[in-house]
């Protein structure tokens, strides 16, 4: 049986996922970033490979994968890495990056270098259609992991009672359509497709794409059940007290909207049997 992280690793109801690129600039850098949000309470990290057409990402995340690349970093190499940090020392990781380096490496291969890595949860995988995905999802979930559907503005409604009928850790709303770095314009409108997908589930809905500031982290939280944050924090990445700093904002403004008692009913979240 395989359990989504702990409710004590942050927020216990809601949850601030911080985006960061794996070697930008560096991974001694990237190590104590991951620490710095264990520390902070992070939920947990979306942790992105590398890739040499990102294209679901904006100037500064595309700008961080090729500092990255730069220095070799790779999903093997990222994997191996990983089993030098402790998973205590680190919030649960969902990798981020695209299915090309999942086709290159194997799945099978994939998922046992995963776990041996420990505290990996699953992926994050932006440009495998849900069409596309039942074989990944069958291979992820023999070896425990999770991976996270994604729900769009445009996704009609008889398409999203089919992507979220594959929910586990949580569900996955972009924002915006485009790329990562814009800012949310409209956090209302987000409400509206949330609630939306949340009456037709009961995992998690967290929201991605456009998160800039505490002000809309609170705004969304009013609503949704966690938020990742991107574009923003990767902007700091080569100074990690700085980029500490501004999570701990983030996540203080998602801790005030549950003392607020706008949301007054905790969300369960499923476990998965094998």
């Amino acid at each position: 049986m395989k359990k989504v992280p702990s409710r004590s690793n942050g927020d216990p109801e809601k949850r601030v996922i911080p985006y960061l690129m794996a070697g930008d600039p560096d991974l001694k850098t990237t190590a104590a970033l991951l620490r710095s949000a264990k520390k902070a309470g992070a939920w947990a990290i979306e942790l992105g490979i590398p890739f040499s057409d990102p294209m679901a990402d904006g100037p500064v995340i595309q700008k961080a994968s090729s500092r990255a690349m730069s220095k070799d970093t790779s999903l093997k190499s990222i994997l191996g890495w990983l089993e030098t940090i402790p998973a205590g020392d680190r919030p649960p990781v969902y990798l981020m990056t695209y299915f090309n380096l999942f086709l290159s490496m194997g799945l099978e291969t994939f998922v046992r270098k995963a776990v041996a890595a420990g505290g990996i949860r699953g992926a994050v995988i932006p440009d495998l259609s849900f069409e596309d995905s039942s074989e990944v999802r069958r291979v992820f979930r023999k070896a425990g992991l999770s991976l996270v559907p994604f729900i769009a503005p445009t996704t009609s409604q008889d398409r999203m009672r089919k992507i979220v009928a594959t929910g586990e850790d949580f569900i996955y709303f972009v924002s915006l359509l485009g790329t990562t770095g814009k800012e949310l314009s409209d956090p209302r409108d987000v409400g509206r497709h949330v609630s939306l997908i949340k009456s037709m589930t009961q995992v998690p809905v967290c929201v991605g794409f456009g998160i800039q500031s505490p002000e809309t982290v609170r705004e969304i939280l009013d609503v949704a059940d966690g938020v990742i944050i991107g574009s923003r924090l990767v902007r700091e990445e080569n100074d990690p007290v700085r980029w500490g700093k501004l999570l701990s904002s983030f996540i203080q403004a998602a801790r005030s909207v549950r003392f607020s008692g706008k949301r007054s009913t905790e969300r369960s979240v499923r476990e998965r049997s094998h």
